[in-house]
């Protein structure tokens, strides 16, 4: 499912969660999607605030996903962070060049 990066911050909860057979066929840039230092630093605050939060049963973490002008959503827990990529809960290890947000889900 592609979609045009029509989307910002205060909406990305909108955007159509991908499932992890989506996320398999889409091709990934080289280069991060992000180029400031800042941006960067709390891209890696948020999941590691993710792995801790991901321990609960109540939260899920929502993970933008860029790749050209390409934006995914896919629904998951972290279980940990690697130099350069992430390991989630349904067995996927995603780069961490082409994570563009990182957002929580909390369930009641």
């Amino acid at each position: 499912m592609k979609t045009s990066s029509t989307y910002t911050l205060a909406n990305f909860r909108s955007l159509p969660a991908i499932s992890k057979e989506e996320l398999a066929t889409i091709q990934f840039e080289n280069t991060d999607v992000l180029s400031r230092p800042e941006d960067i630093r709390v891209r890696r605050t948020n999941l590691d605030k993710a792995i801790s939060l991901g321990r609960s049963e109540k939260v899920k973490t929502s993970i933008i996903l860029k790749s050209g002008e390409h934006l995914y959503r896919l629904e998951t827990n972290i279980l940990s962070i690697q130099s350069d990529f992430t390991l989630t809960s349904n067995g996927l290890q995603i780069p961490l060049r082409c994570i563009y947000s990182v957002d929580f889900i909390f369930t009641s």
